[in-house]
């Protein structure tokens, strides 16, 4: 007899997933293709710390390495604007003991996890997914919930997914350096990330997380060079890679028989390829509507459906207006950027926006977008940065 629900993938979205479905009292059996929870990690490892209390995850020395109260943001040709808050807004994590953290959550809940299963494909029957296999063994679930990262192989080989997606390319390393380890450091401009950003992340005032995100080109070179130009230094810990995924939600995230969630429902922030605290929220509700269904026994579209209504109700709208601001950040150049910070620079606007920011919600920034586009002074500048073409557009796009 099979599991009430299969979970794939032992991520922070499938573990909170498992622990939604398994506090309602189903049997929960999780399978991850690795030997240990967490491992290996391709994070950041930056949360906000609104986020984690959203997700409903206490604080602890276990995981948390620093707070972090505010940012640099450096334009291509070295301008930089500094934003600072009064209390932490972020906290700085080890990815694999948060992991293992939420993975202990999910057992007491009541889930079980299996080390080192990988699964190949999806089992269908009668256009329903009933379980998963791999090598030489097939495991049976009355429902599945996809949290196989980005790649999406189970769910495109099941012929269930058509959708092309283009996720850059990310690579992260520690080094040892003196810092501020309050702020964190975001790094644009062509020649350090193409098509996205490096960034210094402190884990403490003598090491940092050095890592960036590249459309083209090879990554670990961009960072060499950009870690020898940030500080001077070459010696960087072994670089861990992995893809960062900017295109937003898959059009949907529920079948018969299944939910995806996560990386594999395209649960990111386009704006920085957080997927977390997002990623986490919508997971919470795929575990909702899987509940529900496995109480009903009812694992149609319409049932499952729920999902894709209830998250979109909720964070839509948010993913919708940071994709904008990608699309947008995505034509921009170099020359433009610089423009921009300089027009901003001399329209003394450095306080509003530190302010701006300071009373934002890293995680949902739909808020402070609009507040933005909604200030004269800011307006006037992006125009004598970006263009009164470019705004004209995003604030049509984002409905100002």
């Amino acid at each position: 007899m099979g599991s009430d629900s299969l979970i794939v993938g032992a991520g922070p979205a499938g573990l909170l997933a498992a622990k939604e479905i398994a506090s309602s009292g189903f049997s929960v059996k999780i399978l991850e293709e690795h030997s240990r929870v967490g491992v290996p990690s391709h994070c950041s490892g930056l949360v906000s710390v609104e986020g984690l209390r959203r997700i409903g995850v206490e604080t602890s020395e276990k995981f948390i390495q620093n707070e972090i109260v505010g940012g640099r943001i450096y334009s291509p040709d070295g301008q930089c604007i500094n934003i600072r808050d009064t209390r932490p807004r972020a906290y700085v994590v080890d990815r694999v003991a948060l992991d293992q953290h939420l993975a202990e959550i999910a057992i007491d809940a009541g889930a079980k996890i299996v080390l080192g299963k990988r699964v190949e494909k999806l089992t269908l029957s009668e256009g329903r997914v009933t379980g998963a296999s791999g090598a030489g063994w097939t495991e049976e679930a009355r429902l599945v919930v996809d949290a196989e990262g980005s790649s999406r192989r189970l769910s495109r080989d099941a012929g269930l997914l058509n959708s092309k997606q283009a996720p850059l390319l990310g690579v992260n390393t520690e080094i040892i350096c003196e810092i501020d380890p309050t702020m964190v450091e975001v790094w644009f401009g062509e020649q350090t990330a193409p098509g996205f950003f490096a960034w210094v992340i402190p884990t403490s005032d003598k090491q940092a997380r050095v890592g960036l995100a590249t459309r083209e080109g090879d990554p670990t070179k961009l960072l060499d060079r950009f870690v020898k130009r940030r500080f001077n230094a070459i010696t960087r810990s072994p670089p861990r890679a992995g893809q960062v995924l900017v295109d937003g939600p898959i059009s949907k995230t529920s079948f018969p028989g299944l939910l995806l969630v996560g990386d594999a429902a395209g649960h990111v922030k386009p704006t920085t390829g957080g997927g977390v605290v997002l990623g986490g929220l919508c997971a919470i509700e795929a575990g909702k509507t899987a509940a529900k269904a496995l109480e009903s026994s009812d694992f149609s579209q319409r049932s499952l459906g729920k999902y894709d209504e209830v998250w979109r109700k909720l964070y839509g709208s948010e993913f919708r207006s940071m994709q904008t601001l990608r699309n947008l950040a995505d034509r921009i150049s170099d020359e433009r950027i610089n423009r921009l910070f300089r027009t901003f620079q001399n329209a003394g606007l450095g306080d509003r926006v530190n302010d701006l920011v300071a009373e934002g919600d890293m995680d949902m920034q739909e808020g402070v977008i609009r507040r933005a586009l909604s200030e004269p002074r800011i307006v006037k500048a992006a125009i004598g940065g970006l263009g009164r073409l470019a705004i004209a557009e995003f604030r049509d796009l984002v409905n100002l």
